[in-house]
Protein backbone atom coordinates (compact mmCIF):
# COMPACT_ATOMS: atom_id res chain seq x y z
CA UNK A 1 0.00 0.00 0.00
CA UNK A 2 1.55 3.42 -0.83
CA UNK A 3 1.92 6.36 1.39
CA UNK A 4 -0.99 8.58 0.43
CA UNK A 5 -3.63 5.17 0.28
CA UNK A 6 -2.29 4.77 3.94
CA UNK A 7 -2.94 8.35 4.47
CA UNK A 8 -6.58 8.53 3.64
CA UNK A 9 -8.03 4.93 5.73
CA UNK A 10 -6.37 7.08 8.63
CA UNK A 11 -7.68 9.83 7.62
CA UNK A 12 -11.01 8.40 7.15
CA UNK A 13 -11.38 5.86 10.73
CA UNK A 14 -9.99 9.22 12.43
CA UNK A 15 -13.48 11.48 10.48
CA UNK A 16 -15.41 8.81 11.61
CA UNK A 17 -14.62 8.34 15.55
CA UNK A 18 -11.74 5.31 15.11
CA UNK A 19 -14.21 2.50 14.27
CA UNK A 20 -11.90 0.49 12.71
CA UNK A 21 -9.94 0.45 15.77
CA UNK A 22 -13.40 -0.45 17.85
CA UNK A 23 -14.27 -3.21 15.13
CA UNK A 24 -10.79 -4.74 15.63
CA UNK A 25 -11.17 -4.17 19.63
CA UNK A 26 -14.54 -5.87 19.22
CA UNK A 27 -13.38 -8.86 17.31
CA UNK A 28 -10.63 -9.52 19.46
CA UNK A 29 -12.81 -9.67 22.57
CA UNK A 30 -15.21 -12.09 20.78
CA UNK A 31 -12.62 -14.39 19.81
CA UNK A 32 -11.39 -14.50 23.24
CA UNK A 33 -14.98 -14.85 24.79
CA UNK A 34 -15.17 -17.76 22.64
CA UNK A 35 -11.59 -19.47 23.30
CA UNK A 36 -12.15 -18.97 27.00
CA UNK A 37 -16.47 -20.79 26.82
CA UNK A 38 -14.62 -23.59 24.80
CA UNK A 39 -12.23 -24.45 27.15
CA UNK A 40 -14.17 -26.68 29.22
CA UNK A 41 -15.15 -28.36 26.56
CA UNK A 42 -11.91 -28.77 24.77
CA UNK A 43 -10.89 -30.45 27.99
CA UNK A 44 -13.49 -32.64 29.14
CA UNK A 45 -12.91 -33.80 25.36
CA UNK A 46 -9.70 -34.57 25.53
CA UNK A 47 -9.73 -35.58 29.21
CA UNK A 48 -12.07 -38.20 28.19
CA UNK A 49 -9.74 -39.98 25.55
CA UNK A 50 -7.78 -41.42 28.76
CA UNK A 51 -10.47 -44.14 28.79
CA UNK A 52 -9.15 -45.42 25.54
CA UNK A 53 -7.68 -48.97 26.41
CA UNK A 54 -8.82 -52.21 28.41
CA UNK A 55 -9.55 -51.95 31.58
CA UNK A 56 -10.56 -54.63 34.64
CA UNK A 57 -13.93 -53.73 36.78
CA UNK A 58 -15.53 -54.63 39.11
CA UNK A 59 -19.02 -54.63 39.61
CA UNK A 60 -20.55 -54.37 43.04
CA UNK A 61 -24.54 -54.85 43.29
CA UNK A 62 -26.59 -53.36 46.16
CA UNK A 63 -30.37 -54.42 44.17
CA UNK A 64 -32.57 -56.16 43.97
CA UNK A 65 -32.19 -57.93 47.23
CA UNK A 66 -34.29 -60.64 46.41
CA UNK A 67 -31.18 -62.26 44.76
CA UNK A 68 -27.34 -63.11 45.82
CA UNK A 69 -25.27 -59.89 45.91
CA UNK A 70 -22.35 -61.58 44.18
CA UNK A 71 -19.42 -59.32 43.04
CA UNK A 72 -19.61 -59.51 38.97
CA UNK A 73 -15.86 -59.49 37.26
CA UNK A 74 -15.68 -57.65 33.78
CA UNK A 75 -13.16 -56.77 31.19
CA UNK A 76 -13.61 -53.55 28.99
CA UNK A 77 -11.84 -52.02 25.94
CA UNK A 78 -12.40 -48.48 25.03
CA UNK A 79 -11.55 -47.48 21.94
CA UNK A 80 -10.76 -43.23 21.09
CA UNK A 81 -13.89 -43.43 18.83
CA UNK A 82 -16.10 -43.92 21.86
CA UNK A 83 -17.17 -47.84 21.49
CA UNK A 84 -16.53 -50.22 23.86
CA UNK A 85 -16.60 -54.21 23.80
CA UNK A 86 -17.44 -55.74 27.57
CA UNK A 87 -17.16 -58.87 29.03
CA UNK A 88 -18.21 -60.36 32.27
CA UNK A 89 -18.46 -63.17 34.96
CA UNK A 90 -21.87 -63.46 34.06
CA UNK A 91 -21.54 -64.75 30.46
CA UNK A 92 -19.29 -67.49 31.20
CA UNK A 93 -21.92 -69.75 33.31
CA UNK A 94 -25.57 -70.23 31.36
CA UNK A 95 -27.89 -69.64 33.81
CA UNK A 96 -31.76 -71.11 34.38
CA UNK A 97 -34.22 -69.06 33.16
CA UNK A 98 -37.59 -69.21 35.48
CA UNK A 99 -38.92 -71.97 33.29
CA UNK A 100 -36.01 -73.71 33.65
CA UNK A 101 -34.26 -73.22 30.41
CA UNK A 102 -30.82 -72.62 29.90
CA UNK A 103 -29.78 -68.89 28.75
CA UNK A 104 -26.60 -67.77 27.72
CA UNK A 105 -25.21 -64.57 27.70
CA UNK A 106 -23.22 -62.26 24.59
CA UNK A 107 -20.00 -60.03 25.67
CA UNK A 108 -21.55 -56.51 25.83
CA UNK A 109 -21.39 -53.97 22.92
CA UNK A 110 -21.77 -50.47 23.78
CA UNK A 111 -20.51 -46.62 23.72
CA UNK A 112 -18.83 -44.37 25.58
CA UNK A 113 -18.51 -40.48 26.20
CA UNK A 114 -18.01 -37.73 28.61
CA UNK A 115 -21.07 -37.28 30.56
CA UNK A 116 -23.22 -34.12 31.23
CA UNK A 117 -21.25 -33.48 34.13
CA UNK A 118 -17.61 -32.53 33.32
CA UNK A 119 -15.11 -34.81 34.53
CA UNK A 120 -17.64 -37.81 34.55
CA UNK A 121 -18.03 -40.33 31.90
CA UNK A 122 -21.14 -42.14 30.38
CA UNK A 123 -20.64 -45.88 29.59
CA UNK A 124 -23.61 -48.17 28.38
CA UNK A 125 -23.13 -51.41 26.67
CA UNK A 126 -25.89 -54.29 25.58
CA UNK A 127 -25.78 -57.68 25.90
CA UNK A 128 -27.60 -60.36 24.92
CA UNK A 129 -29.54 -63.15 26.78
CA UNK A 130 -30.33 -66.04 24.62
CA UNK A 131 -32.35 -69.37 25.02
CA UNK A 132 -30.92 -72.59 24.36
CA UNK A 133 -32.65 -72.95 20.97
CA UNK A 134 -31.36 -69.19 20.03
CA UNK A 135 -34.18 -67.20 20.34
CA UNK A 136 -33.81 -63.98 21.89
CA UNK A 137 -35.19 -64.06 25.65
CA UNK A 138 -33.77 -60.35 26.60
CA UNK A 139 -31.47 -57.59 26.31
CA UNK A 140 -29.02 -56.32 29.37
CA UNK A 141 -28.54 -52.97 29.12
CA UNK A 142 -25.54 -51.78 31.42
CA UNK A 143 -25.15 -47.85 32.06
CA UNK A 144 -22.16 -46.59 34.03
CA UNK A 145 -21.40 -42.97 35.27
CA UNK A 146 -18.02 -42.44 36.98
CA UNK A 147 -15.30 -40.84 36.77
CA UNK A 148 -11.64 -41.01 36.73
CA UNK A 149 -9.11 -40.53 39.49
CA UNK A 150 -6.32 -38.05 39.12
CA UNK A 151 -3.49 -40.44 37.82
CA UNK A 152 -6.52 -41.79 35.17
CA UNK A 153 -5.45 -45.22 35.77
CA UNK A 154 -8.39 -45.51 38.22
CA UNK A 155 -12.33 -45.22 37.56
CA UNK A 156 -14.98 -45.52 40.28
CA UNK A 157 -19.00 -44.81 39.59
CA UNK A 158 -22.75 -46.08 39.89
CA UNK A 159 -24.07 -48.35 37.45
CA UNK A 160 -27.80 -49.80 36.52
CA UNK A 161 -29.12 -52.43 34.50
CA UNK A 162 -32.36 -53.66 33.48
CA UNK A 163 -33.05 -56.80 31.12
CA UNK A 164 -35.51 -56.18 28.50
CA UNK A 165 -37.67 -58.66 26.72
CA UNK A 166 -38.23 -59.40 23.16
CA UNK A 167 -41.41 -57.50 23.79
CA UNK A 168 -39.62 -54.21 24.64
CA UNK A 169 -40.92 -54.57 28.40
CA UNK A 170 -38.22 -54.05 31.32
CA UNK A 171 -38.39 -58.11 33.45
CA UNK A 172 -35.63 -57.07 35.75
CA UNK A 173 -33.06 -54.22 36.82
CA UNK A 174 -30.52 -53.95 39.36
CA UNK A 175 -27.60 -51.07 40.39
CA UNK A 176 -24.72 -50.75 42.59
CA UNK A 177 -21.02 -49.27 42.11
CA UNK A 178 -18.30 -49.90 39.98
CA UNK A 179 -14.51 -49.75 40.37
CA UNK A 180 -11.96 -50.61 37.91
CA UNK A 181 -8.25 -50.34 37.43
CA UNK A 182 -6.25 -49.85 33.59
CA UNK A 183 -4.56 -52.93 32.57
CA UNK A 184 -1.23 -50.90 31.82
CA UNK A 185 1.68 -51.92 29.76
CA UNK A 186 4.38 -53.71 31.46
CA UNK A 187 7.82 -52.58 31.87
CA UNK A 188 10.14 -54.41 29.21
CA UNK A 189 13.53 -55.24 29.59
Amino acid sequence: MDELASYVLIENDLAYGGVMKRRILLAGICCGVALSTSQPLLAQTQNSTLLAGSWQFTMIPVSPTAVALVPVEALATFTKDGSTVETDSTEVVPATGSAGNTIYTTPGHGIWQPAPAVGNLFIRFTSLLVNHNGTLHARKIVTILGALDSTGNNFKGSYGFELVGPAGRTIASGSGTVKGQRILHPLLP
